[in-house]
């Protein structure tokens, strides 16, 4: 069952995962402080099962603060400002420049890459800090990747208003889950915004928590394809992953396309973005601490169509940096968001 709980408290004697908030136009990052501890291990060192093996416990960086504009998360998150992001540009539609829906504020969150096999997390909850400014009738998406799965059901979604757009839970050879859920604000949204028991088995997970406004709240989705590559590779450096073609039927749709990697412990780096999604690029891995690479990591960058039509399939390159040549499978999705009528 989903619960929105109240502010998430920490002192000295715990360890909570971290997540960063980037609004626009400015405002500090939320907490970051992560723990993590070893889950049994499985096949390539991966966690298969549930419970704790009595792996390290490792304390994440705090959270940075995030420039208005273009959010291009390329920039490092470095200790004691993980989620620093550098601004380059305006923000799509912030100063009147695009039509259609615009991001309004972003919020990360990190509980990955502890332990003794670099993989596990600490906590069952995922937990965003709302983004300043967030206000009713605005469109959230949360966007989450996990080694290897979530506990997540449309049932129970449904008392918090949120809706299940994508499940792609154990693809990949080594196993990956790669989840999109989105709702219409309301003026009671909670801060932090927490899902509640999502992960039981204290997988690695990231995510992000992306706020739009002028997102049709009747349809506000106005088409959603993925490409799941299942198998990968035992010897490469560098790899290309399609993007799913799709069609819009409604001008000045925001377009949203996303990378969710299954890979040895590493934390990918993209080399090209796809095809005219240059805006709001955001990379999503660990902070410095617990530790830089991880089993878990997600990507996102977006750009406006401002006629209807098809968008042809493009791709993500990304390259493995941690000095490994192996990875399991990827899964790529493009989202269309309908403006408001």
């Amino acid at each position: 069952m989903w619960l929105l709980v109240g502010t998430l408290g920490t002192t000295a004697a715990c360890v909570v995962p971290s997540f960063d908030v980037a609004p626009a136009p400015m405002a500090t990052g939320g907490n970051a402080t992560s723990g993590s501890s070893a889950a049994s291990g499985g096949a390539s060192g991966k966690p298969t099962g549930g419970g704790n093996s009595g792996g390290k416990v490792s304390s994440g960086g705090a959270g940075g603060t995030s420039l208005a504009g273009n959010l291009s998360a390329a920039g490092s998150e470095q200790a004691g400002s993980a989620g620093n992001q550098a601004g380059s540009g305006n923000e799509a539609g912030a100063t009147g420049n695009a039509r259609g829906p615009v991001r309004v504020g972003i919020s990360m969150f990190h509980d990955s890459a502890g332990g003794d096999d670099d993989a596990s997390a600490d906590s069952v909850d995922a937990s965003f800090a709302k983004p300043p400014g967030t206000k009713p009738g605005d469109f959230m998406l949360v966007f989450f990747g996990a080694d290897h799965e979530l506990n997540i059901s449309k049932a129970g979604l449904a008392p918090s208003g949120w809706k299940l757009l994508a499940e792609q839970a154990g693809y990949g050879t080594d196993g990956q889950g790669t989840y999109l859920l989105y709702k219409v604000a309301t003026d009671a949204e909670p801060d932090p915004i927490v899902f509640a028991g999502v992960d039981p088995k204290h997988y690695g997970i990231q995510g992000l928590l992306s706020v739009y406004r002028g997102v049709d709240p009747t349809n506000p989705i106005n088409d959603y394809a993925a490409n799941v590559l299942k198998t990968g590779s035992a010897s490469s450096t560098e790899v290309e992953t399609p993007t799913p073609p799709i069609t819009t039927n409604v001008d000045d749709c925001l377009l949203i396309a996303g990378l969710s990697p299954d890979t040895a412990v590493d934390a990918p780096t993209i080399s090209t973005w796809p095809a005219g999604f240059d805006e709001n690029q955001v990379s999503v891995t660990n902070p410095a601490h617990p530790l830089p690479n991880g089993w878990a990591n997600i990507y996102s960058a977006e750009r406006h169509q401002s006629k209807a039509g098809a968008v042809p399939t493009s791709a993500f390159g990304w390259k493995l940096t941690y000095g490994g040549q192996e990875y399991y499978g990827s899964m790529t999705f493009v989202v269309a968001l309908a403006p408001t009528p």
